[in-house]
């Protein structure tokens, strides 16, 4: 009962405009006043201690980092390789927004920022070269997704902080399925840009592949050391974030020469924002997430479900089903948060290991960034695009039906993510 009245709340509350995160203080501290005998100051001594975390601190140095090579000149470079790379594809641009995202996405571990950053970048192309503004901006916020898949992620390390799941696993695990939405995206968009007649560039030579790839040598060799330090064991995920934020502000610093001592502070200022933001989310989500516990939620819900549906299968499309409703409306973050540790006994008990859990259901919460009404990614590629939204959603069928056709491979099938174990 004390569920129902819980996420009621909270439902209403977002529903009446209240920001997420004070929706979710706000119904936790009104559903344990009204209805339980537990001390109040259990919000404000759990949203401490989630959010009082070594990997937690990853999220504010990867946020960092991604803001630095965006406004660097580490960020142009890596667009310069892919479009040497796959510009002369029909649709040859789009196939670049993907690929960049890519590459970026193995940098910045978000995918607001590499919707804000590749948009910024390649939209003004694309329409010089005649795309559709709504086409180009709702294909970038759909490959935007992939920024938050390939490792480093910040959602996987929500997710491996919420169930102690291992973050360098889930960030191996999220390696082929971030490659496998690429190329999914890529190949979406050659068929509808051939049906509107969007031809490619003029194809590269192998000498000017190289060329973009010396002068982008610098911005490569990020990922390399970033995930090649936490793979070989040399520092850890959280290490790895820092490691990452003093490479890009000396590359970009010293190297590409590209930012001032002042851009950099201002860099630092739109990171606190950011982590400022997502923090107190964390925070007051673990709050959210205890007072589920206490009150048996997650047992309840795994007796529930398993008694539901024996068929792994069919357990597994309901799930999506429901995270992707969840997504359309609440923050991958903070679901992330209070759902993770609801549904993780319920996958171990069908035998899903909790990397391939951890994700597919940051997959579908992803895609909640480009469904309405949340879709945030939509709002952000809407602004730096300078289209309206309805524009955008006129042409987001293709590019969402192949993020669900992505997410469902990479839910059924496990190999996918777990294949390193």
């Amino acid at each position: 009962m004390i569920a129902i009245i819980l996420f009621a709340l909270l439902f209403l509350l977002i529903t009446l405009g209240v920001p997420v995160g004070f929706a979710l203080g706000g119904a936790t501290i009104a559903a344990m006043a009204l209805f339980t005998n537990l001390d109040l100051s259990m919000v404000a001594a759990y949203a401490v201690s989630g959010i009082d975390s070594l990997p937690m601190m990853a999220i504010p140095f990867f946020i960092l980092s991604g803001v630095i090579m965006s406004v660097g000149g580490l960020a142009r470079r890596l667009v310069d390789v892919a479009a040497s790379l796959v510009g002369w594809m029909v649709g040859g641009l789009g196939a670049v927004v993907s690929l960049a995202s890519m590459f970026f996405g193995a940098i910045s571990g978000s995918s607001m920022a590499t919707v804000s950053c590749i948009g910024s970048i390649m939209v003004p192309q694309m329409q010089e070269k005649g795309y559709d503004l709504g086409y180009s901006a709702v294909f970038t916020a759909c490959a935007g997704t992939i920024g938050a898949v390939i490792p480093p992620s910040i959602p996987l390390v929500v997710y491996g902080v919420c169930t102690g799941t291992s973050v360098g696993d889930l960030f191996v695990g999220g390696i082929l399925p971030g490659i496998l939405i690429g190329i999914g995206l890529i190949i979406s968009n050659f068929l509808v840009c051939k049906k509107k007649g969007y031809k490619g560039e003029e194809r590269k030579s192998l000498r000017q592949i190289l060329k973009a790839v010396w002068e982008a040598k610098w911005a490569l060799f990020a990922p390399v050391i970033i995930l090649g330090g936490i793979y070989s064991g040399i520092f850890t995920p959280t290490e790895a974030s820092v490691v990452a934020v003093v490479y890009s502000a000396v590359v970009a610093l010293l190297i590409y020469r590209e930012i001032t001592l002042k851009d950099l502070y201002q860099a630092i200022v739109r990171t606190a924002v950011t982590n400022g933001v997502t923090t107190f989310l964390l925070g007051l989500s673990t709050g959210f997430a205890a007072l589920l516990s206490f009150e048996q939620v997650t047992t309840a819900l795994t007796a529930a479900i398993t008694s539901f549906t024996d068929n792994k299968y069919i357990f597994l499309l309901l799930v999506n089903i429901v995270l992707l409703l969840v997504g359309c409306v609440i923050d991958n973050i903070p679901a992330t948060t209070i759902l993770a540790p609801m549904l993780l006994p319920a996958m171990m008990a069908f035998g899903v290991d909790p990397v391939t859990f951890g994700v597919f259901m940051t997959i579908n919460l992803l895609i909640g960034l480009v469904t309405p009404p949340y879709g945030c990614s939509l709002f952000v590629a809407s602004a730096v695009c300078g289209v309206k939204m309805g524009e955008m959603l006129k042409h987001i069928a293709v590019p969402l039906i192949t993020l669900i056709i992505c997410l469902l491979l990479t839910t059924y099938v496990p190999w996918l993510t777990i294949w390193f174990k």
